[in-house]
């Protein structure tokens, strides 16, 4: 073996620490860089979450408030233009209504060609029962065709604990994909809002403004990730989006039928987007590196060429 040869060989060994150093930084990396992918997830969930619960306290309030006003106490006209100028401020609701004891509207927002019956509502019922503010179950609106959650508030009369009539917002959930995309979301995540049956509420897809839905009214499959029933989140899961992608989801429980956790929001992200940067950084490094092996190898090749391979001068006896 020359001695070229064994330089070539010494460099080559030398350098393969390096490499092995590049190896165990890059797998710390793309550790880091998938934490801090989840914990943007669980953060944006736990966002979404604070600004579901915001709308019901403040709707809470406002039902309370209109409770008080007279024209709601004996519902007619001037009910319905109340409740109707009231829609022009308040985007977040696809309709308002005053519901009679007996599960029939008595007026609302918008116009009702014949008599319309809730009384099956879970938010009415509980609000005849329980005589309070309640969240109801996620449904699609029967006038609207819009995924809603109702939230209803008792009208009391002038005996105590009579009830005269129950006053209802329905809360569009479309507001809240609106309100989680004007957050900083990462590119590619999916948005997905579940009731307590599985049944889709909203889809907001990849690549997709949270103007556009599909598979609205479909139930989740056996390989989508159904929430486990956790009352408290946000929490990770992992599976398979409704477009058969893998992703990781943020699972926020949201309050609706009276119960915890009986309405989910999953906001799923694949691991190709999660790593998106550090995937980057990696082939700068790599090509980095690459080219640092390659002077080496040349210098190796330049100093053995012209060093080692060299002609001794001659001696004079």
């Amino acid at each position: 073996m020359s001695n070229q040869t064994r330089l070539f060989l010494l460099v080559f060994l030398a350098f393969l620490p390096t490499v092995a150093l590049y190896v165990y930084a890059n797998r710390s990396l793309i550790a880091n860089e998938l934490h801090d992918s989840e914990a943007e997830l669980l953060h944006l969930a736990d966002q979404a979450g604070r600004e579901y619960r915001r709308v019901l306290s403040r709707t809470e309030s406002l039902l309370g408030a209109f409770s008080e006003t007279e024209s709601f106490h004996q519902p007619g006209s001037q009910c319905n233009q109340t409740l109707a100028s009231s829609m022009l401020h308040l985007k977040i609701y696809t309709a308002m209504q005053v519901i009679e004891p007996d599960g029939f509207v008595s007026c609302g927002s918008l116009a009702l060609g014949e008599s319309l019956f809730v009384g099956d509502r879970y938010y009415h019922q509980a609000v005849m029962a329980n005589n309070r503010f309640t969240v109801g179950d996620f449904v699609i609106g029967r006038l609207t065709g819009k995924p809603i959650v109702g939230l209803a508030y008792p009208v009391t009369g002038d005996n105590p604990g009579e009830i005269t009539g129950v006053l209802t917002a329905y809360f569009d959930l479309d507001q809240l994909a609106n309100a989680i995309y004007q957050m900083e979301v990462p590119t590619g995540t999916t948005l997905t809002v579940l009731d307590r049956r599985g049944t889709v509420m909203i889809r907001v897809p990849e690549g997709r403004s949270a103007d556009g839905a599909d598979t609205v009214g479909a139930t989740a499959g056996p390989t989508f990730p159904l929430p486990t029933g956790q009352v408290q989140g946000p929490y990770l899961l992992t599976g398979r989006d409704l477009d058969g992608v893998d992703r990781t989801f943020a699972v926020q429980p949201l309050e609706a039928g009276g119960q915890r956790a009986s309405g989910h929001l999953l906001i799923g992200l694949e691991e190709d987007a999660m790593l998106a940067e550090t995937d980057s950084v990696e082939a700068r490094q790599l090509q980095l590196l690459a080219v640092a092996g390659l002077i080496m190898l040349v210098l190796a090749w330049l100093f053995g060429h012209y060093t080692l391979l060299r002609d001794p001068p001659n001696r004079e006896a």
